[in-house]
């Protein structure tokens, strides 16, 4: 089975595009990390969306933020500093596709930055829809 890792980009617009998130879901070929799971957090709107949200998420399986994805993060910042591209893809960015590359799973995104990340890394990411479709 593909596991995908949802990067915060492809949450916040998982609504318009119900069908394929819904059959990630039902597939059960979705995960988080701390940094999304962080930013999602991040937006609840008070102590009780807070709480609700928490259970939600929690009901996904987390692959882990660990060192093997620290360094590979810092190999693709160095990599795209070649390039003279680091300063586009943000250290969240980068630590998100880091985590995803480390467990072999599809980085999801709706987020330019991934494409450069991705063209370094040669890792495996797609588009929750095509770039422009979403708003």
């Amino acid at each position: 089975m593909v596991l995908y890792l949802a990067d915060t980009s492809a949450w916040h617009r998982s609504g318009q595009a119900e069908a394929r998130w819904e059959s990630l879901l039902e597939r059960e070929a979705l995960a988080l990390c701390a940094p999304v799971r962080l930013e999602l957090l991040y937006s609840a709107r008070g102590p009780a969306d807070y709480r609700a949200l928490t259970v939600d998420l929690g009901y996904l399986p987390t692959l882990p933020l660990d060192a093997r994805a620290e360094t590979l993060a810092a190999r693709t910042q160095a990599a795209l500093a070649q390039r003279s591209q680091h300063r586009g893809p943000s250290p969240l960015d980068l630590l998100v596709a880091a985590v995803a590359e480390a467990n072999d799973a599809v980085l999801l995104h709706y987020d330019r930055h991934f494409d450069l990340i991705a063209r370094v890394t040669g890792q495996p990411a797609e588009w929750l829809a095509p770039r422009g479709r979403l708003s």
